[in-house]
């Protein structure tokens, strides 16, 4: 592990180590129906090496969904610390207090697909930004990246979520999917 060892190198080597960057591609499970709001529409899913060490941090510059699927959806992506589930796929959130506070929560994204989704074809492409506001005209106007993202000692992955929850547009609560349709792609700050 080059963190473990970063004194043995120059200033410049050490530099170059510690300032890298990645766009990390997951594919969480999903299921092939149609999902309700508040339903998870992913449980918890690792991002892997989201940090450069084991309890080392980062920091989330943009997130990217490309989606198979031509429906609109709106989402809270939930980031934590810890792999506990927030409940079943497809069921609403089911997560208990005390389950969020094992799980580490490190904030959340609110994604609303009538300001970002692209349509390349017959899926649909959300790109979130630095700056990026949700819900324009709503409760959720404030800027949502970058974040800081920090893996529990020992790892160096963190893990995200996804709840089907719209703030103003109900008819983005009611997606359907197939399994496999969603690509996470997130760019991080290492």
């Amino acid at each position: 592990d080059k963190m473990a060892n970063i004194h043995k190198f120059s200033t410049a080597e050490a530099l170059n180590i510690v300032a890298q960057r990645a766009a990390i591609r997951v594919t969480p499970t999903i299921t092939g129906v149609q999902y309700s709001n508040n339903d998870i529409l992913f449980d918890t899913t690792e991002i892997p090496n989201a940090v450069a060490y084991p309890g080392g941090a980062s920091k989330l510059i943009n997130i990217t969904i490309n989606s198979k699927s031509s429906s609109l959806f709106d989402i809270i992506l939930w980031f934590f610390q810890v792999n506990q589930s927030a409940g079943t796929v497809n069921a609403a959130w089911n997560m208990s207090d005390s389950d969020f506070a094992t799980a580490k929560h490190l904030g959340c994204i609110s994604v609303d697909a009538n300001n970002l989704q692209q349509n390349p074809g017959g899926g649909r492409v959300y790109t979130i930004m630095q700056g990026y506001k949700a819900f324009t005209g709503a409760t959720k106007t404030y800027p949502q990246l970058p974040l800081m993202l920090q893996a529990a000692s020992g790892s160096s992955s963190v893990y995200v979520a996804a709840k089907i929850t719209s703030e103003n547009d109900p008819g983005n609560t009611t997606p359907s999917f197939s399994a496999g349709d969603i690509e996470l792609v997130f760019g991080i700050d290492l």
